[in-house]
């Protein structure tokens, strides 16, 4: 055994994770904010993309900005996470069209805000199936043709708040923390997470998740002084740039993460580090 990696070899094992065959992934909510990110990486490096989501139009602005040689890598189809029933349209479409898929990006979720939010059973079951159920009942449709390949990534974007409390004195009277359901629901992914990490080993297919901390959030710009409270409660003093994910989600779906499994990316800045 080396005592150490040569460069000779480390040049070797670079060249490896190089590849110019066909590769094919499939992303929920690909065009939204943390979506982009992943849909930019994956055409950057090759993936012909299916984008599932509820409405077209997300897809088609953020089409209007790629090159001409990608837009036809980019496929949209419906996927409505709180209609169950979708999800057997969209895995047919996809083996339709796709003969393995290499990379499944669960992405997309669809909750509620407000820490003493009232539930209904109806609220209660639509939540649960965006936060939780459509993702898990999509993957389990898609895993036997990643099994057939012996290969696979399974990535998730999950929460900071499936895995700690939300401080809600940081949103300053603003019922805009996450919601209970939100909270269980990532905590639920994300142990199905590692839970798919352990049972698709034999498969070779790894299974990880991307844990964003505080984001830029669609719609008006916030109140500074709920900005400047969410800073304080970050090391580095500010809230994450889309552009800071770049490297983690490039990490998570390139070949050089393929001994890296049941694990979570956490971009936040430091805030859970106190």
């Amino acid at each position: 055994m080396d005592k150490f990696l040569s460069y000779k070899n480390f040049l070797k094992n670079k060249k490896k994770l190089i590849s110019k065959k066909k590769k094919f992934a499939v992303i929920t909510g690909g065009c939204g904010r943390i979506g982009s990110v992943f849909i930019g990486q994956l055409l950057y490096n090759g993936y012909k993309t299916i984008c599932l989501s509820k409405t077209e139009k997300k897809c088609l602005e953020y089409k209007k900005t790629l090159p001409a040689n990608l837009k036809k890598n980019l496929i949209w189809y419906p996927l409505d996470l709180i209609s169950p029933k979708t999800v057997d349209n969209a895995v047919k479409f996809i083996f339709k069209n796709f003969s393995c898929v290499d990379v499944l990006i669960n992405n997309a979720a669809e909750s509620n805000r407000g820490k003493n939010f009232k539930y209904s059973v109806n609220s209660l079951g639509k939540e649960f199936w965006g936060t939780f159920g459509s993702s898990f009942l999509l993957t389990e449709k898609i895993l036997p043709i990643m099994r057939r390949k012996k290969k696979g990534k399974i990535i998730t974007t999950g929460s900071l708040w499936g895995s700690h409390a939300a401080k809600f004195k940081t949103y300053l009277g603003l019922d805009i923390g996450p919601s209970p359901m939100t909270a269980s629901g990532k905590a639920a992914i994300m142990q199905y997470t590692k839970h798919l990490a352990s049972r698709e080993a034999e498969f070779s297919i790894t299974a990880n998740a991307l844990l964003p901390g505080f984001f830029p959030r669609k719609g008006p710009v916030e109140r500074k002084d709920y900005i400047k409270s969410i800073n304080s409660n970050i090391p580095l003093n500010r809230i994450g740039q889309l552009e800071d994910l770049i490297s983690a989600v490039d990490f998570l779906i390139s070949e050089g993460s393929s001994y890296i499994t049941g694990q979570f990316i956490i971009v936040d800045g430091g805030y859970t580090a106190w």
